[in-house]
């Protein structure tokens, strides 16, 4: 574990450095053998756990996050204006909570809400 230092080649050699870090270094979870390899201090230990979980959560979210976005396109897509509104009156407060608990930036749930509003408003007045 730590630096490796075979990245030195002579000149004009084509042989590409070999990577700077050993692979145990660079990563801090491995999941094969459920251990963390950096951490030595308690405290480290700990927020390396608490980072595993909550990468694992953020990623859960954020994908139901996308999801019910990608219904209302979907519907969008299809000029069901009925669905699509129905779609977005799932996604709006899911696009509210995780804004405010920081998944995403509040000006993005801003963003995707006005659009996807605008789109469904110019299909229910075309239809």
């Amino acid at each position: 574990m730590g630096l490796i230092f075979r990245d030195c080649v002579a000149p004009g050699s084509d042989r590409r450095p070999a990577p700077r870090f050993s692979s145990s270094f660079i990563h801090v979870f491995n999941p094969i053998f459920q251990e963390f390899t950096v951490a030595n201090i308690k405290s480290a230990k700990k927020r390396a756990k608490q980072t595993v979980v909550r990468n694992a959560r953020n990623g859960s979210q954020r994908s139901m996050l996308r999801t019910a976005v990608k219904k209302v396109l979907k519907a969008l897509g299809e000029n069901d204006a009925a669905g699509a509104k129905s779609a977005f009156d799932v996604a709006q407060p899911i696009l509210d909570r995780f804004s405010a608990r920081g998944l995403i930036h509040k000006n993005k749930a801003a963003r995707h809400k006005s659009r996807l509003a605008a789109r469904i408003k110019a299909l229910a007045t075309a239809a």
